[in-house]
């Protein structure tokens, strides 16, 4: 039964790569098909291929008595598959969501082919076969035929309009503005706006982000560049052009922040840039790349989330006194190697200081126990720091444990406070500057530490 079960496996990874073809007729990722390489093999997609070894694969299993000759086919095709994840992030960074699954399937299938005992197909093997026999007729058909998408480099209007250039002009550069140049100026960029009008990005003027309107790893990097002020922010290039791109990237700019942000589209991005996303730019007299949303976010200078905690605040004093010290806190800057005090910075926990009535946790002679006290609360501040310091791997100079459970920390995790005598310090040990960002609203108290590039 379970050696049936396997061959069912591999004719359902078949079914599932044709239905990805069919979604996306090359590999839905920026580590695949960013990738010249990885594109496809002999022209055919990725995909194809997939749907063609796992439909054979399942013949295979559910046809022939276990032999060697099988089992090595299905071990060779999971370590070649491997073998293409590992090359895509060693390329790009990325991991596809989509390959990794089938090849961590596919080797499992693999291993349980081989550890299976001989047993004779039985009646349902050799029915199933009829199916599989089918999957492989289609997939083999396809890969024969061929039907890819056509690939839209440009409307019909501006391609016309591309092949037309032979010669430029001088003249000053205006963004998003038809202007001839010359084409050949290692500073110039030759795109199409989005109303199919030619023109040509200046890059020393500012740098061009290169994207895929179906890459799901430029999302990120799309989302960094909305976090950049308007006139600090790259040129945004929709490339390795599918059909329906053009509207798609509008989409997606509106998804992540950019919408009504002025595009270009370009057929390929310029020589040497090998994956997406990827920024372009000029250095001296060069043209310089690098590809990766960290790599982007790390030369556009781009801050990046170290650490965040989020706990509930309740909107009694103890909640506005929270909000209160977290909003004293926002914005702090913290230089590499520096020791941030809370005490220090967010004083005294006074009335003419804006602080109300709250509950503290104090010792008695019958234990510890909630007191009314002004400033009370302030405790889900350092600790909402607290929790985000941990999670960005800093280094905790000072911490005090409540002297009786907190129900918005769990033991050992809180991080009391009492002017001026308990303090919450941590020391930058990130090697860059830290910014703190607080947020209270919605009964939610949000601490985050950003890097400044």
């Amino acid at each position: 039964m379970i050696f049936v079960q396997v061959g069912l496996f591999y004719l359902l990874l078949s079914l599932a790569a044709l239905a990805f073809w069919l979604l996306e007729p090359s590999c839905a990722s920026g580590a695949c098909s960013a990738v010249a390489q990885l594109d496809s093999f002999l022209g055919r997609p990725w995909w194809l291929w997939g749907a063609l070894y796992y439909s054979v694969a399942g013949i295979l299993c559910l046809g022939l008595l276990k032999n060697r000759l099988t089992g090595t086919l299905l071990a060779a095709g999971a370590v070649f598959h491997a073998g293409l994840v590992g090359y895509g992030y060693a390329v790009t960074g990325h991991v596809c969501p989509a390959c990794w699954k089938f090849a961590a399937i596919g080797a499992l299938l693999a291993v349980f082919y081989w550890g299976l005992p001989d047993k004779k197909p039985g009646h349902t093997a050799y029915v199933s076969a009829g199916p599989a026999r089918a999957l492989a007729v289609i997939a083999l058909t396809l890969l024969v035929v061929n039907p890819g998408t056509k690939p839209v480099a440009v409307p019909p209007a501006t391609a016309a309009a591309m092949a037309a250039v032979t010669e430029s002009q001088s003249g000053s550069f205006k963004t998003g503005e038809p202007k001839a140049t010359n084409e050949t100026a290692p500073d110039q960029i030759r795109v199409f706006t989005s109303d199919e009008r030619e023109t040509y990005l200046d890059l020393r003027e500012k740098p061009a982000l290169f994207f895929a309107a179906w890459c799901p790893h430029c999302l990120e990097a799309l989302r960094d560049a909305a976090r950049l002020s308007p006139e600090k922010r790259p040129y945004l290039v929709v490339t390795y052009l599918r059909e329906g791109d053009a509207e798609k990237a509008r989409e997606k700019l509106a998804e992540n922040g950019l919408a009504g942000e002025s595009y270009y589209l370009a057929e390929n991005p310029p020589e040497g840039v090998q994956g997406v996303p990827a920024l372009v730019w000029m250095e001296g007299s060069e043209l310089r790349h690098v590809e990766g949303a960290g790599a982007i976010a790390e030369k556009l200078g781009i801050p990046k989330l170290l650490g965040y905690a989020e706990i509930p605040s309740p909107p009694d004093g103890g909640g506005k006194n929270a909000a209160l010290a977290a909003a004293l806190i926002n914005g702090k800057i913290i230089q590499p190697g520096e020791v941030f005090s809370f005490n220090r910075v967010v004083g005294p926990r006074t009335v003419s200081r804006g602080f109300v009535e709250g509950r503290s946790i104090v010792e008695t002679v019958y234990g510890p126990k909630a007191v009314p006290d002004v400033g009370g609360g302030v405790c889900r501040t350092a600790t909402a720091l607290h929790l985000a310091v941990l999670k960005a791997g800093l280094q905790v100079v000072e911490r005090h444990d409540h002297s009786m459970p907190v129900n918005y920390a769990g033991l050992g995790n809180d991080a009391a406070v009492a002017w001026p005598y308990w303090d919450f310090r941590f020391r930058n040990t990130s090697g860059k500057t830290l910014a703190i960002k607080t947020r209270s609203d919605h009964g939610k108290l949000r601490v985050e530490l950003w890097a400044l590039r």
